[in-house]
């Protein structure tokens, strides 16, 4: 069963990036009937508890989905579909126990460029995992039904036109922003292009006073007193942009020894974890306008 994030925070018309994982690693895709059967559930899913489904991608291990709820039941949602894929899988392949990892991971998407910026890396993983030179190679990812085709019609359950009109963009634009990507070959790089985005944005320093800071996070980013990796990401950055070590501890009532210590941890984790690079983005988007 899936179990819901203690930091995540359910409302209505809000969108996320969903990642789910076998448990231990294991594929939770086997052939393409498994993939077909995901699908097929994915679609009950949208219909049934009222999704608007952006974006997907079907690894061997993991799923990618791009999605947001009408209502306040991404758990429910999720659930669904977990349980009724997992307990189909069972039985296809004779086997007992989970499949996914207990808790499914959840990212808050709060502005058009993180929208964009997340479906450019869903469209990229087959890329990044080498099973594709390019994205609309890969049949198990929506990506491909955004090229204009007459012999494709792109599902009903897909809203792909509604993530264009959130983003502002076009379908030829996301195209060949993906494109030009994956023919670098390297996922690091939609990272880097989202990076030069936030900075062209970026006109203004970030305020002096501290208390300010935190009070334009709590209104525009979130709570960093129930999102404990939001906090330490925030730490990350003021150190980063030269902050007094006096000022970030007083303010946010740590020790400059556990401020340290999270700095060098967010050092290591932007590195590794892209999730973490886009949120850091994200925040600079918000801080320095």
């Amino acid at each position: 069963m899936v179990r819901r994030n203690r930091t995540e925070i359910e409302d209505k018309n809000a969108i996320y990036h969903i990642i789910g994982k076998g448990v231990e690693g294991i594929d939770i895709f086997t052939d393409d009937v498994d993939r077909n059967k995901f699908l097929q559930l994915l679609q009950k899913t949208v219909n049934f508890h009222k999704v608007h489904l952006f974006s997907y991608v079907l690894m061997d291990t993991h799923f990618h989905l791009l999605l947001k709820t009408e209502e306040a039941n991404l758990s429910q949602a999720m659930q669904f579909l977990n349980s009724s894929y997992a307990h189909w899988y069972n039985i296809k392949h004779i086997r007992k126990g989970h499949l996914f990892q207990d808790r499914y991971k959840s990212h808050l998407i709060l502005n058009s460029l993180y929208l964009y910026s997340v479906a450019s890396y869903i469209s990229l993983n087959p890329v990044e995992a080498e099973l594709v030179d390019s994205p609309e190679k890969y049949p198990w990812s929506s990506f491909h039904y955004l090229l204009s085709d007459p012999n494709k019609d792109i599902p009903l359950w897909l809203n792909i036109q509604e993530f264009l009109k959130l983003c502002q963009t076009s379908s030829e634009n996301f195209i060949n922003f993906v494109k030009e990507n994956s023919q670098k070959n390297n996922l690091g790089k939609t990272l880097q292009n989202v990076t030069k985005i936030t900075s062209d944005q970026i006109q203004n320093k970030l305020p002096k006073n501290i208390e300010n800071i935190l009070k334009k996070v709590k209104e525009q980013v979130g709570d960093i007193e129930t999102n404990k990796r939001l906090k330490h990401l925030l730490i990350y950055l003021l150190i980063k942009e030269n902050y007094r070590i006096k000022d970030i501890t007083n303010s946010l009532r740590i020790t400059r020894q556990g401020a340290l210590k999270i700095y060098k941890k967010m050092q290591k984790n932007l590195i590794t974890d892209h999730i973490y690079q886009l949120w850091l983005n994200h925040m600079k988007i918000n801080l320095f306008s």
